[in-house]
This record gives structure tokens, sequence and C-alpha cells, in this order.
């Protein structure tokens, strides 16, 4: 087959990304640590409005001369006369036109920006040259164009291959449910301890006053223990940071649960609104 293959594409691109990061990195990664050694590890939170916009005015700069040089890297190398990045070099591939031609430099631009469509539908457009004709990323459609072999020469026949059509649509749906479950996963993690432990005290109260369920004598569970009083509901919760103890209150008709007392610590810790 004269076309590359979608893992020595990605192998190419991963190489060329790293060419261009790594010079950036040794330019603007000691700035950005003098910065932060300067703030004394201050938290981003409590920064100035002059440190924040200092700091974060120094990372934009590092990103946009990053995307700045990525794009005139990937347009000159890939309208050169070697068709190719170094990374592509050395993977063995090259980029042509629809009749095998060496493309132009407003081509290679615009090949260069179309892969933005393929970041923000979640790689699916890369994911493509697994399974499309001729092994055809979602940018190399937009800006027709062909990532084959070095060998080909121009003037050869860019045959079409089979697509699999079915399989790109298993993998592209396996591939959302894994980045959607990385997600949830990832937001599981970001809950602190003591939000884990309100979290499952309020399951219980609103699983309670759901069923209707008066409790005659204090529940007692592992972390927590619920009481039922003429207002509402209680429930006396240990903090698994601090181990002291915070109150939860749900009021007999209401549907929202309200941290009532937190007195080593601030109710907004829980993730549960104070009680007005």
């Amino acid at each position: 087959m004269i076309y590359a293959g979608f893992f020595r594409r990605a192998l190419a691109l991963i190489v060329d990304t790293l060419i261009v990061m790594v010079p950036t990195l040794f330019i603007f990664g000691p700035v950005v640590a003098a910065q932060l050694v300067a703030l004394g590890g201050a938290d981003v939170n409590s920064l100035s409005t002059a440190q924040a916009s200092l700091l974060g005015g120094t990372i934009f700069s590092w990103q946009l001369v990053f995307f700045a040089l990525m794009w005139l890297y990937f347009a000159f190398f890939e309208s050169g006369a070697k068709q190719s990045t170094w990374g592509k070099r050395i993977l063995g591939i090259k980029v042509v036109g629809a009749h095998g031609e060496r493309i132009s430099f407003a081509r290679a631009t615009g090949r260069f920006f179309a892969k933005f469509l393929s970041y923000i539908i979640f790689y699916i457009g890369f994911i493509m040259a697994a399974f499309t004709s001729q092994k055809r990323a979602l940018h190399d459609v937009i800006a027709e164009t062909y990532v084959v072999k070095k060998s080909y020469e121009e003037g050869q026949e860019l045959p079409p291959t089979t697509p699999h059509i079915l399989w790109l649509v298993i993998v592209c749906v396996l591939w959302m449910l894994l980045l959607f479950g990385g997600l949830l996963v990832s937001l599981r993690l970001s809950v602190t301890p003591t939000q884990l432990a309100a979290e499952q005290a309020v399951q219980r109260m609103t699983q309670l006053a759901q069923n209707g369920t008066r409790l005659i004598e204090p529940l007692r569970t592992e972390g927590m223990t619920l009481f039922y009083t003429p207002e509402g509901y209680r429930a006396v919760v240990t903090d698994p940071v601090s181990t002291r103890k915070f109150t939860l209150f749900m009021q007999n008709g209401a549907t929202q649960v309200c941290c009532q007392a937190f007195p080593f610590g601030d109710c907004a810790a829980t993730g549960v609104p104070a009680c007005e």
C-alpha cells in the first residue's frame, strides 16, 4: 500500500510536536519558573491583578509562540522539496496533492488550520485516517491532500482503498465513552473527602425525606448520625479531614439541604450552602 497508516502518522505527529515544543520549553519554562519562585508559591487565587496578569501574559505568549512555530513548521516543510516534516521523514512518509504533486504553502497552511476541526470534535478527524478510503484524515479531505510513503513518485495513481465505516463508528463511540468516562472519573477525584462525606449525608437525608421516614431514634452509620426533629432532618457528620463534626439540616417540606453548623471550618468546604 502506498498510503501511510494511522500509527505511522500518529508517531510522526508526536515527533513533530516535540521538535517544536522543546525549544519553546527551554525559552519560556525558566521564565515561568522564575515568576512562580518570585511569587513564593502563592495560591493562584490569591495573586494580585498585576501578578496574575504578568504570569498569565507569559503563559499566553508561550502558547502564542508555540502555535505560530507549529504553523510555520508544518506549512514550510510540507510544502518544501521533501514534502514532509522531520517527523514524517523519520517515519518515511510525505504529503502530496490530489494528483500526487507537491502542495503549495497556502494549501499546507489550510491543511494545518483544518486540523483544529479534528481537535474540537475530540480527535475523531485524526481517527478517520485509520478507516477511510486512502487513509485520509479530516484535514486531508478538506485540503485535498494525501499522506503517502516516501517511495511514492509524482504521477503515480492514488487508488481508492476499502473504507471501514462500521469500524470507524464503533471506534468513535468507544472513544467518546472513554473520554466522557475519564472526565467523570476526574471530576469525581476532584471532590474533596469533606465534600464526599457531605454528599453522602445529603443523599441519605433526601432519601429519608422522600420516603417519609420519621426516625424515632438516631440512625448511626459510618461517619454520620441522622436525627429527625419537629423542624426536620439533621445529620451530624464527622469531617474525614479534620475529624471535627459539622451539621447539615433539611427542613420539613424543603427539597434542599443546608449546612447549619461547622464551628471549626467553613461551610463552603462541604460544598453545601449555609443555612440562612
